[in-house]
């Protein structure tokens, strides 16, 4: 409001300066400037009027007859005050203007109604728009907030349901090889320090996103003596790229649960991440069983469900994400532009 008010201050001493110069020729200067300000004073005081008072208190609450009335009063006593005042003017500072010379009461009252109508349609119009912007920015504000929460709400489902897989992860290995158990927990905790530091930010560099999803592979190779039928292709090229961060590890994770990757014979993952043009693909393919496809990812309510609508909120219209599936392999593509 404080902007309407002093922009459109400006606004009327321009146009109070414009008037006054093209009437400067009809009189002195300083009858001209006191003719003018008789003027366009009225027309000023029914503008502000109507857009900081009425129409905010009458107009906007429905109160149309209160609104009519108070505008009829307001501009009747305004129309008969300044009315006399011209009457005054005319004959004790005269322009040099055949058609403003004696000029009757009720011409004057009638020329005062008709000046005072542009100041109130342009008073509601620059409401309305006020309105207008006011209803946008809290629109967007409401919807930030819808997004934020349920991103988070998001976030807190894939986190918690990450460490859990990941304990029972370091829990079999523990059965197995008990050397290797020390650094499966720092690759964890590497792991939980990116996710509670780096997880709360809006963006991360993709450089930063690839090396904990790297970190996760590592841990999950500690099993498994032989990984030669786990495929990674990680060639990030522009490293400052920033991405949304742990939007990319539910489709490592998911190829690590749900493929029979144990069976160096029928088994493999392949992981794909590049960038080109400010543009990300990921492909994650891994073969699967009979019952890992029939059950696909329903562990603890998260899946590739939850995955859509992050992408969704979070890249609309910005990514594309194809999943496919038959019986024997599971694959995701996905392609996101991102920005510096």
């Amino acid at each position: 409001m404080k902007n309407i008010l002093r922009n459109s201050l400006i606004i009327w001493l321009i146009f109070y300066l414009v008037v006054s110069s093209l009437l400067s020729p009809t009189a002195d200067l300083h009858i001209v400037l006191i003719r003018v300000a008789a003027f366009v004073i009225p027309q000023a005081l029914i503008f502000y009027i109507n857009i900081f008072g009425l129409l905010p208190n009458y107009f906007e609450k429905q109160k149309m007859v209160s609104y009519l009335i108070l505008l009829m009063l307001i501009a009747s006593i305004l129309a008969v005050g300044f009315g006399f005042i011209d009457t005054y003017l005319d004959k004790e500072m005269p322009l040099l203007m055949d058609h403003v010379r004696e000029r009757k009461l009720p011409f004057l009252l009638l020329g005062r109604f008709a000046s005072f109508v542009p100041a109130i349609i342009i008073g509601a119009l620059i409401r309305k728009s006020i309105l207008l912007q006011r209803k946008t920015e809290e629109s967007m504000e409401l919807q930030n907030k819808m997004l934020t929460a349920e991103t988070n709400a998001l976030k807190a489902q894939i986190n918690p349901h990450f460490l859990f897989n990941t304990l029972n992860n370091i829990y079999s290995l523990s059965q197995f090889d008990n050397s290797k158990t020390g650094e499966a927990i720092l690759q964890l905790s590497d792991i939980l320090r990116y996710v509670t530091y780096e997880g709360d930010k809006k963006f991360v560099t993709l450089a930063a996103e690839t090396e904990h999803i790297q970190s996760f592979i590592k841990l999950q190779l500690l099993r498994d003596e032989d990984d030669s039928n786990i495929h990674i292709d990680i060639d990030i090229t522009d490293k400052d790229l920033q991405i949304i961060p742990l939007i990319l590890i539910p489709f490592i994770e998911n190829s690590f649960k749900h493929a029979n990757h144990h069976d160096k014979v029928n088994g493999w993952i392949k992981i794909k991440i590049k960038d080109e043009d400010q543009k990300l693909l990921l492909i994650v393919s891994n073969t699967v069983s009979g019952e890992t496809g029939s059950t696909k990812d329903k562990v603890g309510g998260v899946g590739m469900e939850n995955v859509r609508k992050r992408l969704t909120l979070l890249y609309p219209g910005e990514h594309d994400l194809v999943l496919k599936m038959d019986k024997k392999t599971y694959s995701s593509i996905l392609k996101i532009n991102l920005q510096k």
